[in-house]
């Protein structure tokens, strides 16, 4: 048997693209060379990799693969990943500050920590072209595994066992409330305020709304209502017109705070809330120079958490 890696690369495009249609316009062909293509590379194998129902679509208009079909897509992500990186290694083979780099952040890091590691990242590396995808953590770990970013940092947790995580930072949390919001001294009293308080929240598949599920689930806060909002900066502002209280970090709510337009609260007997913000990276793959760069200098010297807000 073998492998047609034209017909591959068009069928890997398929999947990873979860539509003929998208696929075709990535490629620049037509839909119908798409399908073609797919078909004849079945055809060549003699198994089938997509599941389709009689009239030739796939089920429920979604791409459904058989096993055949994900175990060729496992390995066609390997090797068009090490196709990228030898075209990458051969870019920057003249020198290990040329080239380009794509990095993954969630939106907290994209807007507070990433900023001053991209500008002294810069100082040595002027001819780098970078790229920074934001999203949140759930979004870039799935772009990680589809090789469209390099490395990526985070501030939420993944066990994806093709993703390797470590820490680099830790960054502190703020328990916010409403500039006139009073919390009780008497600790059962306080509790029952905060768990009847509306709570402002991200949305699934963020960092600050796993962690601050964990956080509050771990000291027995069980909040009576949410409202999810679509970025920190969102539900700060909300906290701040008397909506509800919220977790965030404190690069997001020092400002507000020193202000006078929110109140933070430090009852003593809640623990100091933290977080660690993560270095991701994929299992088994080996980083390009300037990828390599970038990461050696998060882990050996990350910014200043007091500079940074």
């Amino acid at each position: 048997m073998k492998l047609n890696l034209h017909l591959t690369r068009i069928f890997f495009t398929v999947v990873r693209e979860n539509s003929f249609s998208k696929a075709a316009k990535v490629l620049f062909v037509s839909q119908p060379a798409v399908s073609k293509a797919v078909r004849e590379l079945e055809s060549q194998l003699g198994l089938d990799l997509l599941e389709r129902t009689a009239g030739g679509q796939t089920k429920n208009g979604k791409l459904r693969l058989t096993d055949s079909g994900r175990a060729l897509y496992a390995r066609a992500r390997e090797i068009f990943a090490l196709e990228q990186l030898a075209v990458n290694d051969l870019e920057e083979h003249l020198s290990a500050s040329k080239g380009r780099l794509t990095i993954g952040a969630s939106t907290t890091v994209a807007s507070y920590w990433l900023p001053p590691l991209l500008a002294r990242y810069k100082e040595g590396h002027e001819d780098v072209a970078l790229r920074v995808v934001v999203g949140n953590t759930e979004s870039i770990c799935h772009d990680l595994k589809e090789y469209r970013i390099d490395l990526a940092v985070i501030e939420g947790t993944t066990e994806d066992p093709l993703i390797l995580s470590k820490d680099v930072l830790t960054e502190k949390l703020n328990l916010i409330a409403p500039a006139c919001f009073q919390l009780s001294t008497n600790q059962h009293d306080a509790m029952a305020q905060l768990n009847s308080a509306v709570w402002l929240v991200r949305e699934r598949g963020s960092g600050t709304r796993t962690v601050t599920e964990s956080l509050l689930q771990a000291n027995h806060i069980v909040p009576s209502g949410t409202i999810e909002f679509g970025s920190n900066e969102g539900i700060a502002r909300a906290v701040s017109h008397g909506l509800g209280v919220a977790m965030l970090p404190n690069v997001v709510t020092q400002e507000l705070a020193e202000l006078g337009r929110i109140k933070t609260l430090a009852p003593p007997f809640l623990p100091e809330f933290q977080r660690k913000l993560k270095l991701l990276t994929r299992v088994n793959s080996t980083l390009s120079p300037v990828a390599e760069a970038f990461a050696r200098q998060i882990i050996t010297s990350p910014p200043d958490i007091q500079s940074v807000s």
